[in-house]
């Protein structure tokens, strides 16, 4: 029986951690070095060895805002709810609202 795999892969694969931890581990390396050969006309060096670090640990960065903010979403839509639950059980207003907009919503 053959695996079907998916055209896009989970946030929790191989690939995305290898590609996270990888462009960590040589972005540190990078800038460690950048950090030791830095100094008197070796500034040049350093700053490329900084550009390095940092295009390496780019792809990690956007990865882990991209995470926050569905974490930030989701605590968002979890306030939002438990401040208009008590709302949407005491007024029918509120309730005529919600459901309108739950119905837009699925569309």
């Amino acid at each position: 029986m053959a695996t079907q795999r998916t055209a896009r892969p989970g946030w929790l694969a191989w690939d995305n951690y290898f590609v996270g931890v990888g462009g960590l581990v040589l972005g540190l390396c990078f800038g460690t070095c950048a950090a030791l050969i830095a100094g008197p006309g070796r500034n040049l060096a350093a700053i490329i060895l900084v550009v390095l670090a940092a295009l390496c640990v780019l792809p990690a960065l956007l990865r882990a805002l991209a995470e926050l903010s569905v974490w930030v979403r989701l605590a968002v839509l979890a306030v939002g709810f438990a401040l208009l639950l008590p709302a949407i059980l005491v007024s029918p207003d509120v309730r005529d609202w919600a459901a309108e907009r739950w119905e837009r919503a699925w569309k």
